[in-house]
């Protein structure tokens, strides 16, 4: 109980540190912007009652508007156009807009983040965060419109015809991360393990897919071959406290860097385990989803904050991020263990509010230093949205979909 009252002492000052923000950053990005600060706002209201914060919700979504018909934005999901489009979207879903108001503004964009897929799929640019991949998110939102579908038809095409096949199955190379793209590494074929960058991504893409009814038969093989090549990856030897899984993995299952991964959203276990359960759900193979309770169940028994590298709070690679996936994996098969390692993870989130100089308390670590951040992907406004999960459970975090969690 005590816990819960900090959280939210935790929470009204992040409300109140995030109206500057909101108001005047002209960063419009949803999980690098100001437009993540809307999906606080509006689950903040829902938690509280208090109609302060539903207006907030709907400046925030005029700005994001404005930026959409103002700016030149590119098309990813973290930073661009189809994240900010997607935050619209969940809002609508939510009820606090008319979608019938957007219609118009839809259609623009869906022309535009058609080219922006394309392009980018063209080039063998699959990046969930910062590339063509997030787009699709977008699109899954608008369906049955025919237009949508047809783009995600065209992505299934372009990941199939990308795909590596390779003695375990297949798997996509990395074309984004700065080991991958390195002098020394432009001519190996490297495979990322991270859900925000990586195969993990492209599963859980392909399974939302499958689950709405598009190219069902091509998927259901692509995505069995995807799982099996991924879990061949699996560290052969290890200790304990040691992940399961690399960072990066080449063709001859040669490591890239260290062979152990930190703990959190962006790269590890956690988000292996998150893709194997979303594939598992939606596809419906429970042998998927008894591998993911797997690792997540020695998540919870032998990661901590010093061998999972947990230097912060943020929802990328810090505790919130941790917890609300623990939480959501726990309440989804009511396993004691998994909720019991989460309200561990949220204390420690709940503690990390220590920096007199710091938003709300709170700084994230960028080597060497740490810094400030308001965004949803490294500050407060992710770090709030998990914290209204701890103090209310019942509030179901349907803004987590935007990470791949939900």
């Amino acid at each position: 109980m005590e816990n819960k009252r900090m959280a939210a002492a935790i929470l009204e000052r992040i409300s109140i540190a995030l109206d500057d923000f909101s108001a005047n950053t002209e960063y419009p990005g949803l999980l690098g912007g100001y437009s993540g600060a809307a999906l606080f706002y509006a689950y903040y209201y829902q938690l509280t009652g208090n109609e302060a914060f539903l207006d907030k919700t709907y400046h925030i979504i005029q700005r994001s508007l404005e930026a959409i018909s103002n700016l030149t934005l590119d098309g990813s999901h973290c930073s661009g156009l189809s994240g900010i489009s997607w935050q619209l979207l969940h809002l609508a879903e939510c009820g606090y807009i008319d979608q019938d108001d957007l219609d118009e503004t839809f259609a623009e964009i869906d022309m535009a983040l058609a080219e922006f897929m394309e392009a980018d799929l063209n080039q063998q640019h699959i990046d969930f965060l910062h590339q063509g991949l997030g787009a699709a998110l977008y699109f899954l939102k608008r369906l049955p419109d025919a237009h949508a579908r047809r783009q995600l038809e065209k992505l299934v095409l372009g990941l199939h015809a990308q795909a590596h096949q390779l003695p375990q199955g297949i798997a996509w190379k990395d074309f984004f991360s700065t080991t991958a793209t390195s002098e020394d590494n432009k001519h190996r074929n490297l495979f990322n393990l991270g859900l925000a960058h990586g195969n993990p991504a492209i599963i859980s893409i392909l399974a939302r897919i499958y689950e709405k009814g598009v190219a069902r038969d091509m998927i259901a093989p692509m995505v069995t071959s995807a799982v099996n090549w991924l879990l061949s990856t699996r560290n052969k030897d290890r200790d304990p406290g040691h992940s399961l899984f690399p960072v990066l993995i080449d063709e001859q299952d040669i490591t890239a860097g260290d062979t152990n991964s930190r703990l959190g959203w962006c790269y590890g276990d956690l988000g292996i385990a998150v893709s194997l359960k979303d594939a598992g759900i939606r596809m419906q193979k429970p042998e998927w989803t008894a591998i993911a309770y797997e690792i997540f169940n020695n998540i919870a028994a032998h990661r901590n904050q010093e061998n999972g590298i947990v230097y912060d709070a943020c929802l990328c690679h810090g505790s919130a991020g941790i917890a609300v996936i623990l939480q959501q994996a726990g309440i989804y098969n009511n396993n004691a263990a998994l909720l019991e390692n989460a309200d561990h993870w949220y204390q420690h989130t709940i503690h990390q509010s220590r920096w007199t100089d710091g938003a709300a308390g709170y700084k994230y670590y960028q080597h060497p230093d740490f810094q400030t951040s308001y965004n949803m992907l490294e500050g407060i406004s992710g770090i709030g949205l998990s914290l209204i999960s701890f103090v209310n459970p019942d509030i179901r975090p349907g803004w987590a979909e935007a990470m791949l969690i939900m």
